[in-house]
């Protein structure tokens, strides 16, 4: 749904039977993402019963609002996109089943854009991850077997919470599910998908919605320089509690990290005796060097809870403590690592400059490459490093970096999106997108970041209502970027009033935007790109200088 394909998109093979189809039809239907839906749930009923008994020319916008939204005669497709509005929302919850609890279903019931008619083919793979894979060849892809994502799944929830800073028991939680992720036998899900459940609504109720095996939860509580981690694997199955187990010790980062690697080791262990998979020892050695104080520990902590949401008050006060550890802790890789990030994102979204744009980029490169100096097996260096490349604008180098860090962690989603995001920017638009889309089967809620990468993909390649659809998916309406993107592709489709609404909310939160547009979108894209995206800023009535 994701690939920008119209119609059926590529050769089907042999078709499901129709009994396949309507158990698979009555599948989703019973699924939690389709309950509480009733027109979706009218809707989907319809178009498959009507394809199955051959009246696909039957499926227009004005049947489909006379007999399922019961709308009367006088309906107007071209006034009312409410038929348009149904099928995008219809879209979006088949998507999402098929990305979780439906992932490994027999049968993929598509409604593909540009039209109303059903398609029916005999695997669940919503994003034709499988073609994709076929149809590319890269060194880069080697880690991307045909049965990715494999192996047990597993969602981390957010451990609670029993004494400290919220960020402390959230840190926590990311680092062991970095650990967790370091194993490719697992499908760990990514932190934005699992951290917005909590394991009161109940474990088989969560893993069902997440369509995975096993749900990890548990709690941190800590007091001064002492901290007690408590862990439970459950069976998303039944609930059953698989194993469990608590560990107290005197507070050091050393420490923190040692427990971490236990319950990764743990969970392993327990996972994969069913399976046949041993715990590879090389994992122990991919993982980074801890930083060895408890400041540079809270440093990184509070750069995860920064990266969540990249607000600018949250750079700050990471960029802060990251610095003040760096005066005791300058040869640990994790902070190194973290702090090119954060000047990087002072080059990127200008939070926070010291001084200019270039020099912010040029830090960033510096510290970059003193985190992969210091632990070459550090995949966040070498995510940092393709990002400082590309800001430099060295493609080729940018390339290299990624594929290292894909190499060290081929399962950490904001590695994978960050560089499929980025390779769409370059123009390499069919890896990218695929990039994008594996990752997007580790975190199907992703942060709203991802739709930018789908939205770029698609306003690329002129598909302006797919563009449109992505751009609406982004949520954080206090980011200037997302109502430019609305402004630009609301023009591109005629809609007027849409986009000067848009440009209205772009200058309210960025006021200098017309001033600085060209250096703004030429930061992302070459110059024909940002010509065309400028194009349509002018078109939706912003006045660029």
């Amino acid at each position: 749904m994701l690939s920008g394909e119209s119609g059926g998109g590529p050769a089907l093979g042999v078709p499901p039977e129709p009994e396949a189809i309507r158990a698979q039809l009555e599948r989703i239907l019973a699924s939690p993402h389709f309950s509480g839906t009733d027109r979706s749930r009218r809707f989907l009923r319809f178009v498959v019963e009507e394809a199955l008994a051959g009246r696909s020319e039957r499926l227009k916008e004005y049947t489909l609002a006379i007999e399922v939204f019961d709308r009367d005669d006088t309906f107007d497709p071209s006034t009312n996109p409410g038929v348009r509005v149904e099928a995008s929302r219809l879209r979006r919850r088949l998507e999402h089943y098929y990305l979780t609890l439906g992932r490994e279903d027999p049968v993929l019931i598509e409604l593909p854009r540009g039209t109303y008619v059903p398609v029916f083919r005999p695997k669940a793979d919503i994003l034709h991850l499988q073609e994709d894979i076929a149809a590319l060849t890269s060194t880069d892809l080697t880690t991307l077997t045909p049965g990715f994502p494999g192996g047990p799944s597993v969602a981390v929830l957010p451990f609670d919470n029993l004494g400290g800073e919220r960020f402390f028991a959230d840190g926590v939680t990311v680092e062991i599910i970095t650990a967790l992720s370091r194993f490719r036998e697992f499908h760990v899900l990514a932190r934005n998908t699992t951290f917005q459940h909590d394991a009161r609504e109940g474990i088989t109720q969560i893993a069902r919605r997440l369509g995975v095996r096993y749900v990890l939860h548990g709690s941190v509580r800590r007091d001064e320089n002492r901290i007690r981690v408590n862990a439970e694997l459950s069976s998303g199955t039944n609930g059953k509690v698989l194993w469990a187990e608590g560990y107290e010790r005197d507070l050091s980062a050393a420490s923190v990290f040692d427990i971490q690697d236990e319950i990764a080791n743990h969970v392993v262990t327990t996972i994969a005796q069913p399976h046949g998979v041993i715990a590879r020892p090389e994992a122990a050695q991919a993982r980074h060097k801890p930083p060895e104080s408890l400041d540079a520990y809270d440093a990184v902590l509070l750069f995860y809870a920064y990266s969540a949401h990249h607000a600018p008050e949250g750079h700050a006060r990471a960029l802060e403590a990251v610095e003040h550890a760096l005066q005791t802790e300058h040869d640990s890789a994790s902070l190194c690592a973290v702090h090119a990030y954060l000047y990087l994102d002072m080059d990127r979204f200008g939070y926070n400059l010291r001084g200019s744009r270039e020099e912010a980029r040029e830090q960033g490169m510096r510290s970059a490459q003193a985190a992969v100096r210091l632990d070459p097996l550090e995949p966040r260096g070498y995510h940092a490093l393709f990002l400082a490349h590309f800001a430099r604008g060295d493609l080729r180098a940018f390339r290299e970096a990624g594929a290292r860090a894909l190499a060290l962690n081929m399962n950490d989603t904001d590695t994978l999106a960050d560089y499929g995001l980025h390779l769409i920017l370059s123009d390499d638009l069919e890896r990218g997108s695929l990039f994008m889309k594996v990752a997007l089967t580790l975190n199907p809620e992703p942060p709203d970041w991802y739709w930018f990468a789908f939205f770029s993909l698609h306003f690329t390649r002129g598909e302006m209502e797919e563009a449109l659809d992505m751009a609406l998916r982004v949520q954080n309406e206090s980011f200037y970027w997302s109502p430019c993107m609305q402004a630009a592709v609301y023009a591109r489709l005629g809609m007027k009033e849409q986009a000067a609404a848009a440009v209205q909310r772009l200058l309210a939160l960025y006021p200098d935007f017309p001033a600085r547009a060209r250096a703004e979108v030429g930061r992302w894209v070459n110059a024909k790109r940002a010509d065309s995206v400028l194009d349509a800023l002018g078109e939706a009535g912003l006045a660029i200088h």
